[in-house]
Protein backbone atom coordinates (compact mmCIF):
# COMPACT_ATOMS: atom_id res chain seq x y z
CA UNK A 1 0.00 0.00 0.00
CA UNK A 2 1.50 3.58 -1.13
CA UNK A 3 1.77 6.34 1.43
CA UNK A 4 -0.81 8.20 0.01
CA UNK A 5 -3.35 5.14 0.19
CA UNK A 6 -2.36 4.82 3.79
CA UNK A 7 -3.16 8.52 4.92
CA UNK A 8 -6.28 7.69 3.36
CA UNK A 9 -7.42 5.17 4.86
CA UNK A 10 -6.25 6.04 8.06
CA UNK A 11 -6.73 9.50 8.60
CA UNK A 12 -4.76 11.80 11.71
CA UNK A 13 -6.86 11.51 15.30
CA UNK A 14 -6.94 15.51 15.22
CA UNK A 15 -8.39 15.44 11.49
CA UNK A 16 -11.13 13.00 12.63
CA UNK A 17 -12.03 14.41 15.77
CA UNK A 18 -12.27 18.04 13.65
CA UNK A 19 -14.56 16.02 11.42
CA UNK A 20 -16.66 14.81 14.09
CA UNK A 21 -17.25 17.99 15.64
CA UNK A 22 -18.13 19.95 12.36
CA UNK A 23 -20.42 16.51 11.59
CA UNK A 24 -21.79 16.89 14.84
CA UNK A 25 -22.70 20.82 13.99
CA UNK A 26 -24.16 20.00 10.64
CA UNK A 27 -26.38 17.38 12.34
CA UNK A 28 -28.11 20.00 14.60
CA UNK A 29 -28.49 22.22 11.99
CA UNK A 30 -29.89 19.70 9.52
CA UNK A 31 -32.08 18.71 13.01
CA UNK A 32 -33.08 22.37 13.64
CA UNK A 33 -31.64 21.80 17.16
CA UNK A 34 -29.33 24.65 15.19
CA UNK A 35 -31.64 27.39 14.14
CA UNK A 36 -30.82 30.11 11.65
CA UNK A 37 -29.76 32.91 13.41
CA UNK A 38 -28.83 30.89 16.75
CA UNK A 39 -25.47 31.63 17.90
CA UNK A 40 -22.98 28.85 18.33
CA UNK A 41 -20.61 29.41 21.75
CA UNK A 42 -17.65 27.60 21.25
CA UNK A 43 -16.78 26.96 25.18
CA UNK A 44 -20.04 25.98 25.66
CA UNK A 45 -20.00 23.24 22.76
CA UNK A 46 -16.23 22.11 24.14
CA UNK A 47 -17.79 21.29 26.92
CA UNK A 48 -20.82 19.54 26.15
CA UNK A 49 -18.62 17.43 23.56
CA UNK A 50 -15.80 17.21 26.27
CA UNK A 51 -13.07 18.42 23.69
CA UNK A 52 -10.96 20.96 23.79
CA UNK A 53 -11.49 24.20 22.05
CA UNK A 54 -9.52 24.10 19.62
CA UNK A 55 -10.85 21.83 17.01
CA UNK A 56 -14.62 23.49 18.04
CA UNK A 57 -12.61 26.22 16.78
CA UNK A 58 -10.92 24.75 13.56
CA UNK A 59 -14.44 23.21 12.85
CA UNK A 60 -16.85 26.36 13.11
CA UNK A 61 -13.75 28.26 11.02
CA UNK A 62 -14.39 25.75 8.54
CA UNK A 63 -18.06 25.43 8.42
CA UNK A 64 -17.87 29.26 7.90
CA UNK A 65 -15.52 28.80 5.13
CA UNK A 66 -18.32 26.63 3.73
CA UNK A 67 -21.70 29.16 4.44
CA UNK A 68 -23.66 27.15 7.21
CA UNK A 69 -21.58 29.36 9.85
CA UNK A 70 -21.27 33.00 9.48
CA UNK A 71 -18.21 35.08 11.95
CA UNK A 72 -19.96 38.09 13.02
CA UNK A 73 -17.03 40.55 14.53
CA UNK A 74 -17.48 41.24 18.38
CA UNK A 75 -20.12 38.80 18.44
CA UNK A 76 -19.49 35.23 17.63
CA UNK A 77 -20.43 32.40 15.11
CA UNK A 78 -23.86 32.03 14.25
CA UNK A 79 -25.86 29.73 12.15
CA UNK A 80 -26.21 31.55 8.72
CA UNK A 81 -30.07 31.78 7.56
CA UNK A 82 -29.47 30.38 3.75
CA UNK A 83 -31.98 30.59 1.05
CA UNK A 84 -32.86 28.26 -1.46
CA UNK A 85 -31.25 30.21 -4.25
CA UNK A 86 -27.98 30.37 -2.34
CA UNK A 87 -27.73 26.34 -1.64
CA UNK A 88 -28.57 25.85 -4.97
CA UNK A 89 -25.98 28.32 -6.50
CA UNK A 90 -23.65 25.97 -4.20
CA UNK A 91 -24.70 22.65 -5.79
CA UNK A 92 -24.70 24.11 -9.18
CA UNK A 93 -20.78 25.54 -9.05
CA UNK A 94 -19.99 22.24 -7.87
CA UNK A 95 -21.97 20.17 -10.68
CA UNK A 96 -19.74 22.25 -13.61
CA UNK A 97 -17.17 21.99 -11.65
CA UNK A 98 -17.12 17.80 -11.48
CA UNK A 99 -18.36 17.60 -14.69
CA UNK A 100 -16.12 18.99 -16.27
CA UNK A 101 -13.52 17.16 -14.24
CA UNK A 102 -15.17 13.76 -14.74
CA UNK A 103 -14.93 14.13 -18.54
CA UNK A 104 -11.23 14.97 -18.07
CA UNK A 105 -10.96 11.95 -16.11
CA UNK A 106 -13.01 9.77 -18.29
CA UNK A 107 -10.31 10.30 -20.89
CA UNK A 108 -7.00 11.52 -18.83
CA UNK A 109 -7.02 8.67 -15.71
CA UNK A 110 -4.51 5.96 -15.11
CA UNK A 111 -4.67 2.57 -14.11
CA UNK A 112 -3.40 3.32 -10.78
CA UNK A 113 -5.96 6.02 -10.42
CA UNK A 114 -8.67 3.43 -11.21
CA UNK A 115 -7.44 1.24 -8.82
CA UNK A 116 -7.13 3.62 -6.38
CA UNK A 117 -11.35 4.68 -7.05
CA UNK A 118 -12.15 0.73 -7.12
CA UNK A 119 -10.67 0.56 -3.58
CA UNK A 120 -12.72 2.90 -2.50
CA UNK A 121 -16.13 1.79 -3.57
CA UNK A 122 -15.19 -1.32 -2.11
CA UNK A 123 -14.71 0.45 1.16
CA UNK A 124 -18.01 1.65 0.72
CA UNK A 125 -20.09 -1.32 0.19
CA UNK A 126 -18.17 -2.90 3.03
CA UNK A 127 -19.12 0.52 5.14
CA UNK A 128 -22.36 1.35 5.91
CA UNK A 129 -22.01 3.37 8.40
CA UNK A 130 -22.59 7.10 7.35
CA UNK A 131 -19.56 8.83 8.70
CA UNK A 132 -17.50 6.40 6.61
CA UNK A 133 -19.35 7.23 3.34
CA UNK A 134 -18.76 10.49 3.59
CA UNK A 135 -15.27 10.71 4.21
CA UNK A 136 -15.05 7.69 1.12
CA UNK A 137 -17.51 9.90 -0.76
CA UNK A 138 -15.48 13.35 -0.78
CA UNK A 139 -12.34 11.04 -1.40
CA UNK A 140 -13.63 9.35 -4.44
CA UNK A 141 -14.88 12.83 -5.86
CA UNK A 142 -11.33 13.95 -4.98
CA UNK A 143 -9.65 11.02 -6.98
CA UNK A 144 -11.63 12.08 -9.87
CA UNK A 145 -9.97 15.76 -9.58
CA UNK A 146 -6.63 14.63 -9.59
CA UNK A 147 -7.60 12.28 -12.73
CA UNK A 148 -8.93 15.06 -14.75
CA UNK A 149 -4.91 16.46 -14.79
CA UNK A 150 -6.01 19.87 -13.94
CA UNK A 151 -4.17 21.66 -11.07
CA UNK A 152 -6.22 24.67 -11.71
CA UNK A 153 -9.61 23.26 -11.47
CA UNK A 154 -9.31 21.13 -8.35
CA UNK A 155 -7.70 24.18 -7.11
CA UNK A 156 -10.78 26.07 -7.65
CA UNK A 157 -12.43 23.17 -6.14
CA UNK A 158 -10.72 23.02 -2.66
CA UNK A 159 -10.72 26.88 -2.81
CA UNK A 160 -14.90 27.00 -2.70
CA UNK A 161 -15.13 23.66 -0.75
CA UNK A 162 -18.04 22.98 -2.41
CA UNK A 163 -17.68 18.86 -1.74
CA UNK A 164 -17.64 19.64 2.53
CA UNK A 165 -21.93 19.88 2.02
CA UNK A 166 -21.84 16.17 0.96
CA UNK A 167 -22.39 15.25 5.23
CA UNK A 168 -25.44 17.46 4.64
CA UNK A 169 -26.57 15.93 1.61
CA UNK A 170 -26.05 12.82 2.81
CA UNK A 171 -28.55 13.62 5.84
CA UNK A 172 -31.30 14.97 3.75
CA UNK A 173 -31.75 12.98 1.01
CA UNK A 174 -33.85 10.58 0.37
CA UNK A 175 -32.04 8.15 -1.90
CA UNK A 176 -30.93 5.05 0.74
CA UNK A 177 -27.56 4.60 1.49
CA UNK A 178 -27.19 1.56 -1.37
CA UNK A 179 -28.47 4.14 -3.87
CA UNK A 180 -25.77 6.48 -3.61
CA UNK A 181 -23.32 3.82 -3.44
CA UNK A 182 -24.60 2.40 -6.41
CA UNK A 183 -24.61 5.81 -7.95
CA UNK A 184 -20.72 5.92 -7.19
CA UNK A 185 -20.77 2.59 -9.52
CA UNK A 186 -22.52 4.07 -12.13
CA UNK A 187 -20.02 7.14 -12.16
CA UNK A 188 -17.11 4.78 -12.40
CA UNK A 189 -18.59 2.52 -14.72
CA UNK A 190 -18.59 5.74 -17.26
CA UNK A 191 -15.06 6.12 -16.19
CA UNK A 192 -13.83 2.84 -16.90
CA UNK A 193 -15.47 2.92 -20.41
CA UNK A 194 -14.05 6.24 -21.08
CA UNK A 195 -17.27 7.86 -21.89
CA UNK A 196 -16.30 11.11 -21.75
CA UNK A 197 -20.02 12.53 -22.45
CA UNK A 198 -21.50 9.87 -20.18
CA UNK A 199 -19.23 10.32 -17.18
CA UNK A 200 -20.25 14.42 -16.98
CA UNK A 201 -23.58 14.06 -17.85
CA UNK A 202 -24.25 11.51 -14.63
CA UNK A 203 -22.17 13.68 -13.17
CA UNK A 204 -23.80 16.87 -13.63
CA UNK A 205 -27.28 14.93 -12.70
CA UNK A 206 -25.26 13.34 -9.88
CA UNK A 207 -25.03 16.58 -7.49
CA UNK A 208 -27.77 18.99 -8.85
CA UNK A 209 -29.86 16.13 -7.71
CA UNK A 210 -28.37 16.08 -4.23
CA UNK A 211 -28.72 20.11 -4.41
CA UNK A 212 -32.12 20.15 -4.84
CA UNK A 213 -32.93 18.07 -2.15
CA UNK A 214 -30.80 20.20 0.03
CA UNK A 215 -32.35 23.58 -1.30
CA UNK A 216 -35.82 22.02 -0.53
CA UNK A 217 -35.22 20.66 2.77
CA UNK A 218 -34.09 23.95 4.07
CA UNK A 219 -37.21 25.94 2.49
CA UNK A 220 -39.58 23.59 4.36
CA UNK A 221 -37.21 24.25 7.40
CA UNK A 222 -37.56 27.80 7.10
CA UNK A 223 -41.31 27.96 6.79
CA UNK A 224 -41.94 25.26 9.87
CA UNK A 225 -39.81 28.09 11.91
CA UNK A 226 -41.48 30.78 10.74
CA UNK A 227 -44.70 29.19 11.34
CA UNK A 228 -43.43 28.39 14.91
CA UNK A 229 -42.71 32.10 15.42
CA UNK A 230 -45.84 33.04 14.84
CA UNK A 231 -48.22 33.97 17.95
Amino acid sequence: MSTKEATRKRPAMKETLRSNIKNYIQQQIVEGVYRPGDRIVETRLARELNVSQAPVREAMLELSAIGLLEERPFSGTFVRNLSVKEIQDVFDIRAFLEEYAARRAAKLASKEQFHQMEQLLQEMDQNHDLGAFVRLDMDFHELIMDAAGSPSLKRAWQILRVAEWTYVSSMVTESSLEERINQHHTIMGYLTQRDEDGAGAYMLLHIKRFGDEVAQYFKRQRTDTAKEAVP
